[in-house]
């Protein structure tokens, strides 16, 4: 598995999105030492993001955009988290002898029963 700052990642970006703004942070690696490179703040429309969920999503990606300008990166290698709230975990057990269109059929019978959202939203 590649870490955050591989020979190749130079830099990375960290972006948060809050109920009130969107906020990036670049940083880079040398050695044992981190430096910021850039960092932007842009304010998000009223109602954009309720309760943690985005509620508006052309305005968070016009904020997100505008951000993005703000900070002035090339840098395309993101860190993202996801709250601990909206992440659903299973392990559900088959038949390792299933094709992969039965794989497919068992896995959206599973998740249809553990998902509590329609599977074309997940």
């Amino acid at each position: 598995m590649r870490g955050l700052f591989s020979k190749k990642a130079h830099s990375l970006l960290g972006i948060d999105i809050s109920s009130t703004s969107v906020k990036l942070l670049e940083l880079s690696r040398t050695g044992n030492r981190f430096r910021v490179e850039s960092y932007a703040v842009e304010p998000l429309p009223a109602n954009a993001v309720v309760e943690k969920n985005i509620a508006e999503l052309e305005g968070v990606g016009h904020a997100l955009s505008r951000v993005l300008v703000k900070a002035r990166t090339s840098t395309r290698i993101v860190a993202v988290a996801v709250a601990g709230s909206a992440v659903i975990t299973k392990t559900i057990e088959m038949d390792a002898g299933l094709s992969d269109d039965e794989l497919e059929t068992q896995l959206k019978v599973e998740a249809d029963q553990y998902i509590p959202y329609p599977l074309e939203e997940v």
